[in-house]
């Protein structure tokens, strides 16, 4: 008779954990798993019949795959999973900083950011971006970014960028759309007449901002007190990429498209 939780079943054994995220890939025969897992017959059948028993899994003719139930299960949990891995990596840094500027499904999305590196420029270039951003630039195909607060690059990097033909979207807030076209208005008509680069004002942008390239993706937020330290949030997972995209897409939606009055 069984008297354990669904929950102790999944999160009481890393063994099981790992079984159950390698049958998410597919139907698998004993020999796969025990050679995924590096592991002997015996000990392996006891943490399967807990699974089985649990109805997480089923067997038929030597092949093991997830029940419906498993599968439903696995997939949430695998969220959760990469959610925990990457406020694990810098918890103090997620603590500190305004999480409510996402919205909900990809907030529950965040573990697809991944491997993600916190970094902050060395104290000569201290109101510069991180090198690594400075370097993917470089090389950049393509270049999303949505900012409430104003970049030097946009008058440097950025220009260069858009004269090279890179396609280029921008969602910037009416401040910063303000401060380009009075400060630096020879880069402002640049872009402005560049059919490759579109802008777009949002008046809802409360990060800080989030520049997303074929290649990377760089977040900053602002902490919940409102303030803001000159930090790159990065990641190089294909996942990260796509989920910047899908911020993008949120931006968009409550943009309209800025054009030459």
């Amino acid at each position: 008779m069984k008297d354990e939780t669904i929950s102790d079943v999944l999160f009481l054994s890393e063994k099981r954990r790992q079984i159950l995220l390698y049958l998410l890939e597919g139907p698998k025969t004993i020999d796969d798993i025990k050679s995924y897992l590096n592991s002997k017959s015996s000990p392996l059948m006891v943490q399967i019949k807990i699974l089985t028993r649990n109805f997480l899994i089923q067997e038929k003719n030597g092949v093991f795959s997830l029940t419906s139930l498993g599968e439903y299960t696995v997939r949430e949990m695998k969220d959760i999973l990469e959610m925990v891995t990457v406020f694990d990596k810098n918890p103090e840094y997620w603590g500190e900083v305004e999480l409510e500027v996402f919205p909900a499904y990809l907030l529950s999305r965040i573990g697809e950011l991944g491997e993600a590196e916190l970094c902050y420029p060395d104290k000569a270039h201290i109101f510069d971006r991180a090198r690594p951003i400075e370097k993917s630039l470089k090389s950049a195909v393509s270049l999303i970014e949505i900012s409430s607060i104003f970049h030097r690059e946009y008058v440097t990097d950025y220009v260069e960028l858009a004269e090279r033909n890179v396609s280029i979207s921008f969602i910037f807030s009416q401040e910063v759309i303000d401060r380009l076209e009075k400060d630096f208005p020879e880069s402002y008509h640049i872009y402005m007449k560049l059919e490759n680069v579109r802008i777009f004002i949002c008046p809802e942008i409360k990060l800080a901002s989030c520049m997303v390239t074929d290649k990377m993706i760089s977040l900053s937020l602002f902490t919940k007190k409102g303030n803001f330290y000159n930090h790159d949030l990065i990641s190089y997972n294909n996942s990260a990429i796509l989920w910047g995209m899908d911020l993008f897409h949120h931006f968009r939606s409550l943009s309209m498209i800025h054009n030459l009055q």
